[in-house]
């Protein structure tokens, strides 16, 4: 039996850096163009000492006592400013054409997470939290794109010039050519070695800044909780916790970054007394010129300032494949909700839902649904009725393929969910969740959320069936007042009806109320449910409650016990057969929940 071996993080940093690379391909004109420039860059880096170095050959041979310069001084001197002029120039070109062909690259890489990430199965998001989450999408994606703004050009750059410079100081001597090839290997090596441990580092901190982000998150989006249970103080010593360990992760970084640096930055230095004694021996042997040592310090000067700026495209580099592979582990999941090959089409009318044998467990729990079936003719309403924990609302998830199931079939007007189109699936089924979630924008906006053309009389009409034109209307400024994110200008009862009014719009032919009334008083229940119910005509409607009130107009009733079908029935055939009916519906009278 065979067995691999997992990459070592060098490998894999390799892996991502090819990935990074590759996907230039949209933009390779742009690309071509910037490295042409790059090129030419570089030509001129190594033609500005060859000028200069015959300008000190020509300045040393005049003689003592003669005014004229010295015949082609000046052309060189115009040589020199051309140098200067056209360096200048390919430097701002290429550096406005590489900032637009690293943008387009770096939007499509963004485009291309998003898309994943609304993709991405509910049981991705069940086992990753949304604060890492919201790192990959924001701080890891904000140092990727270093890599297409300033690393690859940079590595691009420095690579065509240090081979230039290593060419043109093994034509001046193989000494001063096997001194700069010293110098640059070294470097190289050093700078790579330092790359690797900044990685590994890097990593460490953004898993830490992950816990800074998630804590960050749940407190702003829980901050009612933690004020009304007293929990600030305890909060605030839990993030600082968490705000020390990325302290002490950064530190880890900085020290061992700046640690390395010292020594690199300094060994340049070391070449320029070796370049003066190489020069001084084939100067007094009469092989070299002063115009050749200058050349060559030239270039012992341009590879150090060069070297420079390459620890920083390393770390900087290294920072972005650490944080692109994090990306990239997002865009490689698979757990993704795709259309099949050969989608089939739903009929022009219907809404017949048949649920046969369906079981189902989230990841690492124990089965929630056991063989349910139910059939729901077109047109007709079932309730969902059972303790908490029965598995109502993991049956409704199924439905728009929140989930699969892990056995069984759920069926649409005699076609499998499984085969149809995601996207016309969900135009079939309009769902009113318990939680009522409001985007920040408009009233008219929140309510025309899933058909953006709709007319504002259909607005106002959704409205109406979900009892929430009377509230809207006394709004500051009716349909366009702006409700606060997550709705919270408005109250939980009146964030509901707006969230019904939208699935209302959505003209569906399954309509699923998953306990869409547990936030109203029994009077707007009521009014609530006289307008569902009028909405419902036509329509399969569920209705998943724990209130009999909610649920006793519906066609039939299924009554759900640890995951399974306990009782079938309407309201007045229950209450006589069914125990577990009687003791919710006597349990809700005794209580008050329904008169």
């Amino acid at each position: 039996m065979s067995s691999s071996t997992p990459d070592t993080p060098h490998v894999q940093n390799l892996r991502t850096m090819r990935r990074l690379v590759w996907r230039f391909r949209p933009v390779w004109r742009g690309a071509s163009l910037v490295f042409a420039l790059l090129l030419l860059r570089s030509g001129l880096e190594i033609a500005y000492p060859l000028v200069v170095a015959a300008c000190v050959d020509k300045v040393a041979g005049v003689q003592a006592g003669v005014s004229a310069l010295p015949g082609g001084y000046t052309l060189l001197l115009a040589l020199f400013a051309g140098i200067v002029i056209v360096r200048a120039a390919a430097f701002y070109v290429s550096g406005v054409i590489s900032a637009r062909v690293g943008m387009d690259v770096e939007n499509g890489l963004r485009a291309e997470l998003f898309q994943r990430l609304m993709r991405l199965r509910f049981t991705y998001h069940d086992k990753n939290r949304s604060g890492a989450t919201i790192v990959r999408a924001l701080r890891d994606m904000e140092k990727t794109r270093h890599f297409y703004r300033e690393v690859w050009f940079g590595y691009v750059e420095l690579t065509l010039l240090l081979i230039a410079v290593t060419i043109a100081s093994f034509a001046a001597h193989w000494s001063y050519g096997l001194l700069v090839l010293g110098v640059f290997g070294t470097g190289m090596v050093g700078s790579l070695g330092i790359g690797r441990g900044v990685s590994r580092r890097d990593r460490g901190v953004s898993e830490a800044y992950d816990e800074v982000t998630t804590a960050l998150q749940e407190n702003v989006a829980g901050a009612r909780v933690v004020r009304a249970f007293g929990r600030e103080a305890q909060e605030m010593q839990r993030f600082g916790k968490r705000m020390d360990s990325l302290r002490g992760s950064w530190m880890d970084l900085e020290r061992y970054w700046t640690g390395a640096l010292v020594p690199l930055h300094h060994m340049f230095g070391i070449a320029v007394p070796v370049v003066l004694a190489i020069g001084a021996w084939r100067i007094a042997s009469g092989a070299g010129t002063l115009g050749e040592v200058t050349a060559v310090l030239l270039y012992c000067r341009t590879i150090g300032h060069r070297m420079r700026p390459l620890t920083r495209l390393v770390l900087v580099g290294q920072q972005a494949t650490a944080s692109a592979s994090r990306v990239f582990e997002v865009l490689d999941e698979t757990n993704t909700l795709d259309a099949p090959a050969q989608p089939r089409s739903l009929p022009a009318q219907g809404g017949a839902l048949s649920i046969r044998g369906v079981r189902f467990a989230y990841a690492g729990c124990d089965e929630v649904l056991a063989d349910v079936s139910l059939e729901v003719p077109a047109g007709t309403s079932l309730g969902l009725i059972g303790p908490t924990g029965s598995g109502k609302s993991t049956l409704v998830q199924l439905l728009p393929r929140y989930y699969d199931p892990d056995a069984g079939q759920i069926l649409l007007d005699g076609i499998d969910v499984r085969d149809l189109d995601p996207h016309a699936l969900r135009e079939a089924i309009g769902l009113v969740f318990q939680e009522a979630f409001l985007f920040s924008g408009t009233v008219e906006e929140n309510v025309a959320y899933g058909r953006p053309g709709i007319s504002r009389a259909e607005v106002l009409h959704c409205l109406e069936l979900a009892a929430a034109a009377d509230f809207v209307s006394e709004l500051p400024k009716g349909l366009d007042t702006v409700v606060g994110e997550r709705g919270v200008s408005l109250s939980g009862g009146q964030r509901q009806r707006l969230t019904i009014a939208r699935a209302l719009a959505l003209d569906p032919r399954v309509l699923i109320f998953d306990d869409a009334t547990a936030s109203v008083d029994a009077v707007t229940e009521k009014r609530l449910f006289d307008g569902i119910r009028a909405a419902a005509r036509g329509r399969t409607t569920l209705v998943i409650s724990q209130r009999v009130t909610s649920v006793r107009w519906c066609d039939r009733i299924a009554v759900l016990e640890a995951g399974r079908v306990a009782a079938l029935g309407t309201h007045a055939e229950l209450l006589k057969s069914s125990p577990l009916y009687r003791e919710i519906h006597s349990h809700q009278r005794l209580t008050g929940v329904m008169p």
